[in-house]
């Protein structure tokens, strides 16, 4: 019989140990697996969705929720700002371009954002055939992600709801009209429906208007209605609002001035998504790497468990190894059963885990897709994880040399006579 028959045939004799620390093995690379997955996952959105954008400018509020929310559509925004100061901004000298973003809707989960057709284009987005964007009011384009969640192709129209996510009131009255779907981008433009400001100013203000009559303006005469319904609509003119811009510089000298400029003489705040994004991704690092330490230490953990199994087992089958000797077994022959016997557990282990790994990957995917957010998949494979396995063999050969030493070593004549 060769190492491999032999090694196995052992392993299967000691099923519970071996078990245990296949489990604690595989455990630590699963971890690591999930922590370059996610990792590099969520860098990629990072990079693909900030591209371009130097400086995002909305209301006063914290920075970084204000990045979360208008370029990652992850949080609520920290408010609205005055159209009329952002249009004064869109002019400035060191703006090179200046996207406006309005929230305040989604369709099932999906954010619906009132912005000009320079968003989708700064992705460098193209519109599947026959689809244009939106011309008028309530005239919409779906992202990929949208479109394939509702079904919906252009000509269909949908209904957006009050709020960022679901559960509000349905707006039934002013459906959309869809005109065209995007091509899959890979960035936020895929969970988004995107239509122009009016649309979203349209529906807000006449649902605004419909809450004050239901309040007691029932009462009013006809042409009264009918003027405050000018006053109404004159008002609406001088204090629309968006929720954000999107601003590229027209020089690297602006992100110099510019920011504290809007933030010392503006209603607004301007924040820096390179900046508070290296600001996230440091504290992530730091969580990171102690999950990473942890994970190092349960492979570390289980190659002491291998060190320890064959160390007795060593121990337990001296007088079979030394019988194994007097009938003709080179010492090389039983140094190499013990390293295979160590080398067949790390590789069931590194196999496992990276297995494990992926499916609790894809089960945090399948999470996340409900939560219309963030795109991740477990069947990405990365060529870091290539590493894990020579590294997770290096683990297991070390825990098994000091026993495969003293197996070479073994006295044969002594052990036979002690039996």
């Amino acid at each position: 019989m060769n190492s491999l028959t032999l090694s196995y045939a052992y392993l299967r004799h000691k099923t519970l140990s071996t078990v245990l620390t296949i489990a604690t093995f595989a455990a630590g690379v699963a971890m690591i697996v999930v922590l370059l997955l996610v990792n590099a996952q969520l860098q990629n959105e990072f990079s693909n969705n900030l591209k371009g954008i130097d400086l995002v400018v909305g209301g006063k509020g914290s920075p970084m929720q204000l990045i979360l929310s208008s370029v990652f559509h992850l949080d609520v925004p920290t408010g609205n700002i005055p159209l009329e100061e952002a249009e004064k901004l869109s002019k400035h000298p060191m703006v090179k371009t200046a996207i406006p973003l309005a929230l305040g809707d989604n369709y099932r989960g999906f954010r619906i954002v009132g912005t000009t057709p320079e968003y989708p284009e700064h992705y460098h987005a193209r519109l599947k055939t026959g689809g244009r964007y939106w011309g008028k009011e309530m005239e919409a384009v779906l992202g990929s992600e949208v479109s394939t969640s509702g079904g919906l192709k252009p000509g269909d129209t949908f209904s957006g709801s009050h709020g960022l996510t679901t559960g509000g009131e349905l707006h039934s009255e002013f459906p959309y009209t869809v005109v065209g779907i995007l091509e899959p981008t890979g960035t936020i433009l895929d969970r988004l429906a995107l239509t122009g400001r009016e649309s979203v100013w349209f529906i807000h203000e006449h649902h605004d208007h419909d809450h004050d009559e239901e309040a007691g303006e029932q009462h009013h005469e006809a042409h009264d209605h009918h003027d405050n319904d000018d006053a109404d609509e004159h008002d609406h003119e001088h204090g629309r609002e968006i929720t954000s811009l999107l601003i590229s510089y027209n020089s690297p000298l602006a992100a110099v001035s510019l920011p504290r400029q809007i933030n010392s003489t503006t209603s607004m705040q301007a924040a820096s998504p390179a900046f508070e994004i290296a600001r996230l991704t440091s504290f992530m690092g730091t969580g990171t790497e102690t999950l990473k330490y942890f994970a190092w230490f349960l492979i570390i953990l289980a190659g002491l468990g291998i060190f320890a199994g064959l160390y007795n087992a060593m121990n337990e089958r001296r007088y079979d190894l030394a019988l194994m000797r007097s009938f003709g077994a080179r010492p090389g022959k039983l140094f190499s059963l013990m390293m295979t016997e160590s080398l067949i557990v790390s590789l069931i282990s590194v196999i496992v885990g990276i297995g494990i790994g992926h499916l609790l990957v894809e089960g945090i995917a399948l999470w996340l897709a409900n939560t219309k957010h963030i795109h991740m998949t477990g069947r990405l494979f990365l060529s870091d994880e290539a590493w894990l396995i020579p590294l997770s063999l290096a683990v297991g050969g070390l825990a098994a040399l000091l026993p495969a030493v003293r197996v070479y070593r073994i006295d044969i004549f002594k052990t036979l006579v002690q039996r």
